[in-house]
């Protein structure tokens, strides 16, 4: 069975993927979960939320994993033809599960010193001076110029068709890989029209108001941009904990979580076939990246 290819990869992405990821969709929620709930639960710390429609995403960690594979694949291609590879950037935070920040923060721990950030710490910025490029590079990586370079003759679709296909083994021809991303990206924007959201919401705003802050949403206050550059001020640690205080208070994440899980059930009631052969695509292609990491801590790690 021929694998389909499940991203739509050019050179300046595959690079990019591998820069930023170091290498980015039935956990208990808090002490309540959200399946088939007839009562939102109470959500003080999200870091373990997961909504149904994760199963069929890769988690965070797995994410990752895939993308260390593929550079370990890609790298290996890449020095065939005397190519050397690009430094292993430093590694990113990475969330525990991807609903973590979905309604905002929650860690109180964290927002005490990082406020609205991941980390206290800006992330490093990279000052390794550039090395020129390498004028087989893009030959290499696409596999569009030259046969042969180096005495060797270079894939079809280059280092990277080779890396997907050998990443996609046992990857079912009939599968959307993008389905579950998009039913989660739908849910959200839905919930946000459910009168339980919209009145948790009007509640956390008024708590907020009355703290001496003006979001309408957690999200807003998020990206408020006082907040997105710069060291962490008293100011933003003022807000974060307000707004985590607002949202224990109204118990928003459980009412806004419980609400859109009930959208995400029903969807995935309605393309379970389709969902299913997502999730089975998602496990061969682990058990490869799994087989990967055997081979590649044998030997072969970049």
């Amino acid at each position: 069975m021929r694998p389909r290819r499940r991203t739509r990869w050019t050179l300046a992405t595959a690079l990019a993927v591998l820069a930023l990821l170091g290498t980015g969709c039935g956990a208990a929620r808090g002490s309540a979960g959200l399946d088939a709930a007839a009562s939102p639960p109470i959500i003080v710390d999200a870091s373990r939320l997961t909504l149904p429609l994760d199963r069929y995403l890769l988690s965070p960690a797995d994410t990752v994993l895939v993308a260390r594979a593929y550079r370990v694949l890609l790298n290996e291609c890449a020095r065939r033809f005397g190519l050397t590879p690009p430094p292993e950037p430093p590694a990113a935070p990475e969330p525990r599960t991807w609903d973590e920040r979905r309604y905002g923060i929650t860690d109180l721990a964290l927002a005490a010193t990082a406020g609205y950030r991941l980390s206290p710490q800006p992330p490093p910025v990279n000052t390794r001076p550039t090395a020129p490029d390498d004028p087989r590079a893009l030959e290499v990586l696409t596999g569009r110029g030259r046969r042969v370079i180096a005495g060797r003759t270079v894939p079809p679709d280059g280092c990277t068709g080779e890396t997907k296909r050998h990443l996609n083994d046992g990857v079912l021809d009939d599968v959307d890989p993008y389905l579950a991303q998009r039913l989660g990206q739908q849910s959200y924007l839905r919930s946000e029209a459910d009168p339980r959201v919209r009145a948790v919401l009007r509640s956390w705003s008024d708590c907020m108001r009355g703290r001496g802050h003006h979001y309408p949403t957690p999200l807003a206050a998020a990206a408020d941009p006082r907040f997105r550059r710069g060291p962490v001020s008293s100011s933003e640690i003022a807000t974060a904990r307000d707004d985590i205080a607002c949202k224990r208070q109204t118990n928003l994440v459980g009412v806004w979580s419980a609400a859109e899980a009930d959208l995400q059930r029903a969807d995935i009631a309605a393309h379970r076939p389709a969902l299913e052969r997502l999730r089975r695509s998602n496990d061969a292609q682990l058990r490869v990246v799994h087989d990967l990491h055997l081979t590649a801590h044998r030997g072969s790690h970049p």
